[in-house]
């Protein structure tokens, strides 16, 4: 036992390496100069403290990496109070930090304190002379082995040190070797406790090889336990582990093994638990525990091969698991450092697990994926490693190394009452997990069992790889504090002679934030669909002309000023600081003039179900929105966002049950803008007095929304306040420069996708128009149809008539369903005004509700290229063949939805015939039917319910099973058809305009639709 003096010996404060020294200088002084420089680790015992006991002495041993340090008697301080205490006992280790080889094993040993009475091993010469068989020799030897305590102390970080002369404190609690009895335990309290001092006096002959300790890193391997595996744990067998560490060798690894694998204790949890030092836990050491704590979670752990962690972690087969829970940890050199990274990119980590018995055994290897390690900050995985079969050639291919430890030649073929125990054999049952069936027998398990695991899924083990450093940091950029900014700003604006002003054609400096947003709301308008891209921007916005600046003619000043404005050139003969800051400036400008223009929506940050619902409520399918509505309200009951949403939806089919679920939506957030303003107007039109207590909300709770306060003014207007209308629209227009722009764009968006977003093509509200138009297009998105009619009038009266005026008085009409009148201002603001595209759109909407099929198809033809999805789906028939599918195309890449993907399905579908199945089909009719599958299946990603893709894959998928379970989704999504007409139906009409999901509006001319109804 490494804690137990010899008896009639007395003790040495000196140690064994020190006294190897001092011989080998007397006896052969020639050799001294060959003994390469070493630096001296001093270990100093300051004092032992056992709390509410007399002083007693106590033999002390210290050893380190199998040197002995310090071996002494000392005396506790007992109950005293600690105080500045000398060294009672003092040793010393020579090492040579030259050698990388042993200094990279260094990192895998603790440095060893044993302790124990003094009495003992007298008592222990006393009785010398007993049998050692004899009970009372027995009795004595089991008393000393519970009096002897140990602690392990992990030192490399002073190995690693900065300074010429390292220190270290440290304070342990010694804790017993072995578990004593219960009767004989102590709490923690009362456990000895160990002051120590270490300190390092490094040579300074040794300086280079100090530069690469402190540069250096190290490797952390902790195998935690193997769980589902192959046969139940057996006394019998040995289980045992291999990987590698990094070691400064020829090779650049070192096999590390991790022996005598246990059966899984009770209450042990692998997420949770002190790992052992693997290197003392193959010696006779009892005593193995480390300090730091694993601890992770079960979601945390890198699992690849999506295996069902917490059913086997929980003990689900605790007879199936072996337990390591110990380490082995390798320093790494720069070389091992740059040769892990190269080695990490390229193949993967080897792990084998072997089990070996008397009559064979089983041999299982895996593959750690460890490329996580090379992101930038991450020094610590956590990875389940399922095991296969061990296979040379898959090492050599995945790891890129030949195999660990020789592979078992030979397995047992079968197994019986006479290899394993009856409680085992018992508890060998594989579990329900995949299959249904079980095998009867142990012998039939083994022989028609493929699998590495217990059932018919694979063994795996659990590893922690941890990194004193990552191997590429985390660049984090210098926080600059905003009182320094402000320090610069101030120094520039002292030493520039006038105050700089940068125009373009009018317009100052900071007013190009506002002109640049401008330019982006004109470009989301402008007709892009079908049409060849002009240009793109790149990164100088100067060599090129804009799009904004092609295709309209509004926003030509925000093009102009982004191209001209800020030219670098105009300020070269500046002061130097100047000119870097007006560069800088510059390339800012450019990148947020890009980001503007040109911004891109997070599609997965929006729930499914209600971006789903978004697109059938944007494309009139409202029956099937207010389901998607429903399904979402379900699982986020209290979300007032869709209570207001599914009211807004309901508008269009029943105003008493819109009004319930918007009464919800106040009583769950009552401060919401959009949410006072819609039942602030569903109010006014039933009893104008009840409402005003939301519109003087809007004004309290959104001080600086325009938009909201021009809807309150012309509320006050109608209930014939005029004096507060005055009032609250002079402090709007004052409210417009400073935050009209700015601040309205982040609250107000109408683009694809959010929740006013609508299925009319947009009107074109430009900088400059009457603020009423604004809020009239906002109340006709929340369907508040008599008071935006009230904003109109407004509008009129302010700034006369436009196409914009016509296009709004023509929407209140047709959202009251007044199909005629509508039409009838549509008809005289296009005398007026021309052919507008927003205008000619609408016309035809009206005209395919009153089933005037002909002359609406005109009207889209003549409107040319719309803006919104609708729109350009109710316009297709009107198109030609050949540039049918390239609008479709660009519509799904710019703005998907599971509606612009159907129809690109039945567009594929109509090169196939489907009413002759038998009939052998071409390769471009193949690979039309592929293209069909695959729009369905997109499709399918975008709304679950999208009943007419599950009718196209009912069509197309070939197994029987597979079609009747597609026909079964379309059913249940409204489309009742049995598998008989799906074989006989044909394709729609080539004319067919309907691109509903859905089962309730139906609205094209094909056999199985018609005329559009609400």
């Amino acid at each position: 036992m490494n804690g137990k003096k010899e008896p009639g010996k007395r003790s040495s404060g000196r140690s064994k390496s020190t006294l190897q020294t001092q011989k080998s200088e007397n006896l052969k002084p020639e050799v001294h100069q060959n003994i390469p420089p070493c630096d001296t680790l001093t270990v100093k015992v300051l004092s032992l403290r056992t709390p509410d006991e007399d002083p007693k002495h106590f033999a002390i041993k210290v050893t380190y990496f199998d040197q002995l340090i310090l071996n002494s008697i000392i005396k506790s301080i007992g109950g005293q109070d600690e105080e500045h205490l000398q060294a009672i006992a003092t040793g010393t280790m020579d090492y040579d930090p030259s050698d990388h080889e042993k200094m990279s094993l260094f990192a895998d040993n603790p440095l060893i304190v044993n302790i124990q009475p003094l009495r003992n091993i007298e008592e222990q010469a006393d009785n010398s002379q007993q049998s050692l068989n004899s009970p009372p020799k027995q009795h004595i030897l089991t008393r000393h082995l519970e009096d002897i305590s140990c602690c392990n102390i992990d030192i490399l970080s002073i190995f690693l040190g900065e300074e010429e002369i390292q220190q270290m404190c440290v304070k342990k609690r010694m804790e017993p070797m072995i578990t004593p009895r219960a009767s004989c335990r102590k709490s923690w309290d009362n456990l000895p406790m160990l002051s120590m001092e270490l300190l390092v006096e490094r040579n300074p002959q040794n300086a280079e090889h100090h530069k690469l300790l402190k540069e250096a890193n190290w490797m952390k391997v902790t195998v935690i336990a193997s769980y589902n595996m192959y046969i139940p744990f057996e006394d019998g067998y040995t289980y045992t582990v291999a990987s590698k560490t990094p070691l400064e060798n020829v090779n650049k690894v070192g096999v590390v093994k991790y022996d005598n694998g246990y059966r899984e204790p009770k209450r042990f949890n692998g997420a949770s638990f002190y790992p052992k030092w693997e290197t003392l836990r193959v010696e006779p050491d009892a005593f193995t525990r480390g300090d730091q704590k694993l601890q992770c979670r079960i979601d945390d752990i890198q699992n690849d091969d999506e295996i069902d962690l917490p059913y086997y972690m929980n003990r689900i087969l605790p007879y199936h698991t072996a337990v390591w829970g110990s380490f082995h940890r390798t320093l790494m050199f720069k070389s091992n450092e740059k040769w892990l990274y190269k080695h990490l990119k390229d193949y993967k980590w080897p792990l084998e697990l072997h089990i070996y018995g008397e009559d064979g055994g089983f041999s299982f290897m895996g593959c750690m994926n460890l490329f996580r390690l090379l992101y930038p900050g991450e020094k610590q995985v956590n990875i389940a490693v399922p095991l296969n079969w061990i296979n040379k050639e898959a090492m050599s291919q995945e790891c890129g190394c030949e195999l660990l430890l020789s592979p078992i030649e030979r397995a047992p073929s079968a197994y019986n009452e006479r290899t394993l125990s009856p409680a085992t054999i018992a508890t060998f049952r594989p579990s329900k997990i995949t299959t249904e069936s079980a095998p009867t027998s142990v012998s039939t398990l083994t022989s028609q069992v493929k699998a590495t695991g217990a059932d018919d899924n694979c063994s795996f083990v659990i590893v922690e790889i941890r990194l004193g450093r990552p191997l590429k940091e985390a660049i984090i950029p210098p926080d600059i504090p905003s009182y320094e900014i402000s320090e610069m700003l101030s120094e520039i604006e002292q030493s520039l002679p006038h105050k700089r002003e940068c125009v373009g054609r009018g317009q100052l400096e900071k007013a190009w934030q506002d002109t640049v947003r401008a330019a982006a709301t004109s470009l989301r308008k402008v007709a892009h669909y079908g049409s060849t891209e002009f240009c793109s921007f790149n990164r100088q916005l100067s060599e090129t002309r804009t799009r904004v600046e092609l295709m309209t003619s509004c926003w030509q000043d925000a093009a102009t000023f982004i191209n001209n404005a800020f030219v670098v050139q105009d300020y070269q003969r500046s002061e130097e600081l100047f000119e870097e800051l007006v560069m800088m400036a510059h390339a800012c400008l450019m990148r947020s003039a890009y980001d503007t223009l040109i911004e891109s929506d997070d599609l997965n940050a929006m729930e499914p179900e209600l971006r789903a619902a978004r697109h059938a409520r944007q494309m009139q399918d409202t029956h099937h929105a207010m389901e998607l509505y429903m399904q979402l309200l379900i699982n986020h009951p209290r979300e007032a966002n869709y209570w207001r949403e599914l009211s807004t939806c309901l508008k269009d089919l029943d105003r008493e049950w819109a009004a319930a679920c918007l009464n919800k939506s106040v009583v769950l957030n009552p401060r919401h803008p959009l949410t006072l303003v819609s039942k602030g107007a569903m109010l006014f039109e039933e009893e104008p007095g009840t409402s005003d207590p939301f519109f003087l909300a809007l004004l309290a709770f959104n001080p600086t929304w325009v938009t909201l306060w021009v809807i309150a003014g012309a509320y006050f207007y109608e209930r014939q306040l005029f004096l507060l209308a005055d009032t609250i629209m002079k402090i709007a227009n004052t409210k417009l420069d400073v935050y009209y722009v700015a601040y309205a764009h982040g609250l107000y968006q109408k683009e694809w996708e959010e929740e006013l977003g609508d299925w009319w093509d947009f009107t074109p509200l430009l900088q400059g128009m009457s603020l009423y138009y604004e809020a009239a297009d906002l109340l006709l998105r929340l369907r508040a149809v008599p008071l935006a009619e009230v904003c109109v009038a407004r509008g009129l009266a302010e700034s006369g008539e436009s196409a914009t005026y016509y296009h709004l008085v023509g929407l209140c009409c047709r959202l009251r369903g007044d199909y005629d009148e509508a039409l009838c201002h549509l008809k005289t603001g296009i005398e007026k005004f021309g052919e507008v595209s927003y205008l000619r759109s609408l016309e035809a909407e009206c005209l395919h509700r009153i089933a005037k099929i002909p002359e609406s198809m005109a009207s889209y033809d003549k409107a040319g290229n719309c803006v919104t999805p609708f729109s350009i789906l109710m316009s297709l028939p009107c198109r030609d063949e050949h540039n049918k599918r390239g609008v479709v195309v660009d519509l799904v890449r710019r703005q998907p939805s599971a509606y612009a993907w159907t129809v690109l399905s039945y567009d594929f579908l109509k090169i196939v015939n489907m009413t002759n199945q038998t009939t052998c089909l071409s390769d471009g009719q193949g690979g039309s039917k592929t293209c069909a599958r695959a729009c369905a299946i997109q499709a399918l990603k975008f709304d679950r319910r999208a009943g007419r893709a599950w009718l196209v894959l009912a069509k197309l998928v070939k197994p029987s099973v597979r079609r009747v379970h597609c026909l079964n989704m379309a059913n249940v999504c409204g489309f009742k058809v049995t598998a008989e007409d799906i074989e006989m139906a044909s394709m729609p009409s080539k004319h067919s305009t309907c691109h509903f999901v859905g089962q309730a509006l139906r609205e094209c001319r094909c056999e199985l639709c018609e005329n559009m109804q609400m």
